[in-house]
């Protein structure tokens, strides 16, 4: 094992969907050069387009993200799979509820995160229960988005499951099962196709299967709410 860790050197460049960045890389990426203390993790957070984009350029060895249409030429491998959910104000009616329809919502302003593909999703859930969402709001920055919903502008849709339920501004937000069954993103890493590994790069995949599963994904709370 000691001889194994030693021949495991050098610097990787690691691409994050950057709604998951701030949950999952701070373990990923220190657990790995604690483990290869002979490695170093350059870290980029951006959105599913531009980890595509550098993926193909050879920018970036690997990507933590989504399997939102990944295109031909990159290796996807499933690691967690993150249903939507509903996020609401603390005092918002749908907060005591036990879960909640998407005919429920469509009424109601929507503060979108809007980032490339992702929004995507998001309208497919509505359009393919032959409904539009009402959007009140738009940002590409999750946090906004938080902070928005817990001060009662609206509710939004989500994946990610954060650990703590504060906004940055102090308040509480809320989260809601939605309603039916849906099709979950999935975490996964994305790598180019038919392009050798180096044992770096495959010594952190390895790292990212025994680190982030359905069972457990780093920095996110439980499936339940």
């Amino acid at each position: 094992a000691s001889e194994a860790t030693d021949q495991i050197r050098g610097q990787l460049s690691v691409g994050s969907m950057v709604t998951l960045a701030p949950m999952i890389m701070p373990k990923l990426a220190h657990g790995f050069m604690e483990t290869y203390p002979g490695t170093q993790i350059r870290q980029f957070e951006e959105n599913q387009e531009w980890l595509l984009d550098r993926l193909r350029r050879v920018e970036i060895d690997i990507a933590i993200t989504y399997d939102l249409q990944i295109p031909d030429g990159i290796t996807f491998v499933p690691l967690a799979s993150l249903p939507p959910h509903v996020v609401v104000s603390d005092s918002h009616p749908f907060a005591s509820l036990p879960e909640v329809s998407l005919t429920q919502l469509a009424a109601e302003p929507l503060i979108l995160l809007d980032l490339p593909l992702s929004r995507e999703y998001f309208f497919a859930l509505f359009f393919k229960a032959g409904l539009e969402p009402r959007i009140s709001a738009r940002s590409a920055h999750q946090e906004v988005v938080r902070t928005m919903v817990a001060n009662g502008y609206g509710y939004t849709l989500a994946n990610v499951r954060p650990r703590s339920d504060v906004a940055l501004d102090g308040r509480r937000v809320v989260r809601v099962p939605l309603a039916g069954v849906h099709r979950p993103m999935v975490i996964g890493t994305a790598t180019l196709a038919n392009v050798p590994k180096s044992r770096l790069l495959e010594a952190f995949e390895a790292h990212c299967r025994a680190c982030v599963s359905d069972a457990r994904i780093p920095g996110m709370g439980e499936s339940g709410v």
